[in-house]
């Protein structure tokens, strides 16, 4: 299906067409682009969603890959036309109510107005289209209710947290806090020695009853955390490199390194302010988690399987070259 959309010269007129059809543009069709099942879907439909990513023919795509390209934007619009008729034999109908909660959970995601308007501007998007897409994907979500395909039941649900159940356990971690004297590995010995030396005086006000917060603001070079007092939140096993890994999960609650600790940024004096232990979520406590997954490996299943039926029965011409 290879179109002149991307290309300079004009294109002969597609054999087969329908002989409304005329180029509005050098290479591009107008009128329909495909029917499914008598329905037409106009080419404009079809060029807008190309010219969205060859940025109107400015980028340059290589003919196998802009084939590609095209071949993927007819069967998306095929399948959604085949969606949609089925939709309509069904039945199924979306409510204003429903669409415009499915509107409000999808601004939810969003954390201020003004994001959500740059997301228009720069997604080149509209309102009108997104409610649109909303509209059809929960449209699609209650035929495949309505056809049964959808249903989780209590026993899946339980047998994929039991045999998941590493994915349900969060590991140990600690809360610290650090000062950090800098100097490279390959440093000269007096620089090295130097910045031990600084460290070293840190570790012992802390350990002499000093604010660790106060002494970090003073005398720490981490710039992300100095500010609060060196504070470097929670974080678990692989997170960190080794050596200051290892010397921060040694330590009590309340315990600080007895020594600086060598690490490739330099000379660290660690203190660990809370442990949270490994823990196993309860089923109890995800188990909405896990079935609204197992409803989403559902989905995608079913709406594969049912356009494959439906495209097995349809009637669809297409009036683009091969």
């Amino acid at each position: 299906m290879a179109l002149a959309a991307c290309k300079k010269e004009a294109a002969a007129p597609v054999a087969g067409a329908p002989t409304d059809v005329a180029s509005a543009e050098p290479g591009r069709l107008t009128g329909p682009v495909v029917k499914v099942n008598d329905v037409a879907i106009d080419a404009t439909l079809f060029y807008s969603e190309l010219d969205k990513i060859t940025q109107g023919g400015a980028r340059s795509i290589p003919d196998d890959r802009l084939k590609k390209i095209q071949e993927n934007i007819l069967n998306r619009l095929v399948e959604e036309e085949l969606l949609a008729q089925e939709i309509k034999k069904q039945a199924v109908e979306v409510t204003p109510d429903e669409l415009d909660a499915e509107f409000a959970k999808y601004k939810a995601r969003f954390k201020s107005e003004e994001q959500f308007q740059n997301y228009l501007t720069h997604g080149k998007t509209t309102v009108d289209e997104i409610r649109k897409r909303l509209e059809s994907s929960f449209a699609l979500t209650k035929l495949l209710e309505k056809l049964g395909k959808l249903d989780v039941s209590d026993d899946e649900v339980k047998k994929s947290y039991e045999s998941g159940i590493k994915l349900y356990t969060e590991p140990e971690q600690i809360h610290a806090v650090h000062i950090l004297v800098k100097v490279a590995e390959n440093a000269p010995e007096d620089k090295i020695d130097a910045a031990k030396k600084k460290a070293t005086d840190a570790l012992k006000k802390v350990r002499g009853g000093a604010d660790f917060g106060e002494v970090a603001k003073e005398a720490s070079d981490d710039a992300m955390t100095k500010e609060k007092g060196g504070d470097l939140g929670f974080f678990r096993k692989g997170v960190m490199v080794p050596k200051f890994e290892e010397a921060a999960f040694a330590l009590k609650v309340g315990e600080i390194t007895k020594e600086p600790v060598r690490t490739p940024f330099g000379f660290h004096v660690i203190k660990v302010i809370e442990k949270k232990e490994e823990r196993v979520k309860p089923f109890d406590e995800v188990k909405g988690q896990i079935k609204e997954s197992l409803r989403n490996r559902n989905t995608f299943k079913a709406r594969r399987e049912l356009v494959e039926s439906l495209k097995a029965a349809a009637k669809i011409e297409k009036f683009l070259k091969d």
